[in-house]
């Protein structure tokens, strides 16, 4: 399928996976990117160590693109 948002993204499938907490980690991310569509991962709930090593995961898990979403809402997000 092509699309604007699959020709800017590099994606096969006009599909994202929303950055929620919990539950879009590595592997979900990396699974979603795999199919053709955006994984994204929650950073909310990680300090900063911890989204470097969930980056380095997905990036063993897939060469396909992802995103990382970046909440300012949450407590300590101006730590990261």
């Amino acid at each position: 399928m092509k699309t604007r948002i699959t020709e800017m993204l590099g994606i096969k499938y006009p599909i994202l996976l929303s950055g929620m907490s919990w539950i879009s980690v590595p592997k979900m991310v990396a699974a979603v990117s795999e199919a053709g569509g955006l994984g994204i991962l929650a950073t909310g709930p990680l300090g900063k160590e911890q989204t470097r090593e969930a980056i380095r995961e997905i990036r063993s898990l897939t060469k396909k693109p992802f995103g990382a979403n970046a909440s300012l809402l949450f407590p300590g997000a101006t730590d990261n």
